[in-house]
């Protein structure tokens, strides 16, 4: 789902700042009339260290919505990513038919069908990994996130000031879960133009008024002032076809065009800084540019990883509980204890599928809490009460409340 769908033009906006800056493209039907300057946005800033970035979200007490009409109780962080409930209602046209007979014994009965109003409550779990996190940007109340796989969310704030902190805490947390496989959308400063409708007709149109004959590339509808495309000379209604001798395509439908995108993570996703060749047509005739882009995620998680540690009772260690239960685990932070309410527990990492913990019902990101009326201290208490292979009740805090789950035997 587009942020356009969701949002209406704040939103859209938005997804034209993480789009244009490398990780996506302007959406528009008329060009010059969706570009920003650098000043319009704001990038975000990692915080200290992970506990900080789960306080922070944690202690918001705010009105927050994920777009749609949703709207989320409350956020809540620890070091693998953020969860939260949503919830909505909608109104929906429901059809009732009435059966009656207005002509007497021998006669057919009638069907009239009559709609009315009737409103509907929609609710779901969801969560923000921050292991999935390439991109994080912020427009006015608005939190835009790109997604490895090039999906997009969004999360709504009540003011600047909020959507800032949130950014700045995911971008921690995207930092301490950056890893070799993690992708990066960097900041360009290049807004691509492409259309709003299915017509590949108006791009044509375009590149024909460029003179430009190959119905390949994209194209550069505006450069932020002070940008890494800005230093590079690149230029409005510059044709970018191709990228350190790769070609750059354009995706018609109004799709974004991901192959500049993919050129770009290829290269900077595992590396602090890269150059791109860029092979330009501007004003009838073949010019190159170079374009030097960073990964300032690597640096922050080299800083993260090097901050003092946890005390040895918090670090974050991952163990099996009980291999046949079908878990990872590890204690609960001070911080995360805290949110929860109490002073200990243990954070579930995973959940092996078909396993007993998931018959159970238990979920990554579950802060288990107690099992069989025991209150759990940290993982270690978890051991011999899986021992048994028997679980007559299990308390967990989940999304902001505490949910008691069901029995389970012979495990």
């Amino acid at each position: 789902m587009h942020m356009r769908e969701w949002y209406g033009r704040a939103g859209a906006v938005l997804l034209t700042m993480l789009m244009s800056t490398g990780c996506a493209d302007v959406y528009q039907a008329q060009r010059s009339t969706d570009v920003y300057t650098a000043s319009d946005y704001d990038q975000s800033k990692p915080m200290a260290s992970v506990d900080d970035a789960i306080k922070v979200v944690n202690d918001l007490e705010t009105f927050y919505s994920s777009g749609d009409g949703f709207k989320v109780d409350k956020l809540m962080a620890d070091r693998t990513g953020v969860r939260f409930h949503e919830s909505r209602t909608v109104t929906e046209q429901r059809a009732e038919n009435t059966v009656y007979n207005n002509g007497g014994l021998f006669s057919e009965d009638q069907t009239a069908t009559t709609y009315k109003n009737v409103d509907v409550a929609q609710d779901h779990d969801a969560w923000i990994p921050a292991d999935k996190i390439a991109g994080i940007a912020v427009y006015k109340n608005f939190v835009g996130f790109v997604y490895s796989d090039e999906t997009f969310y969004g999360l709504q704030a009540s003011d600047n000031a909020v959507a800032r902190k949130l950014a700045d805490a995911f971008a921690t947390l995207q930092a301490a879960n950056y890893g070799p496989s993690s992708k990066f959308c960097p900041v360009s400063g290049i807004h691509l133009r492409v259309f709003a409708n299915a017509s590949e007709q108006p791009m044509a149109a375009e590149y024909d008024r460029l003179g430009w004959d190959q119905q390949t590339g994209v194209l550069v509808d505006g450069v932020d002032p002070g940008s890494p495309a800005a230093a590079a000379g690149i230029v409005t209604d510059d044709i970018i076809f191709e990228a350190n001798g790769k070609p750059v395509s354009f995706d018609y439908g109004g799709v974004p065009s991901w192959s500049l995108v993919r050129i770009y993570e290829a290269e900077l996703s595992n590396r602090q800084s890269a150059t791109f060749d860029l092979k330009i047509f501007r004003n009838g005739q073949i010019t190159s540019a170079k374009l030097t882009l960073t990964n300032p995620v690597i640096g922050h998680a080299a800083e993260l990883a090097a901050a003092p540690q946890p005390a040895a009772a918090e670090k974050p260690a991952v163990t099996d509980a009980k291999p046949s239960f079908g878990i990872s685990a590890r204690d609960l932070t001070a911080s995360e204890a805290k949110s929860a309410g109490g002073s200990g527990g243990v954070f579930i990492g995973s959940v092996a599928e078909g396993s007993p913990a998931a018959t159970l019902g238990l979920q990554q990101g579950d802060y288990l809490l107690e099992i069989n009326g025991t209150k759990l201290t940290n993982l270690e208490a978890i051991k011999p009460l899986l021992a048994t292979g028997t679980v007559t009740s299990a308390v967990v805090w989940r999304m902001g409340k505490t949910v008691t789950l069901g029995s389970l035997s012979s495990f």
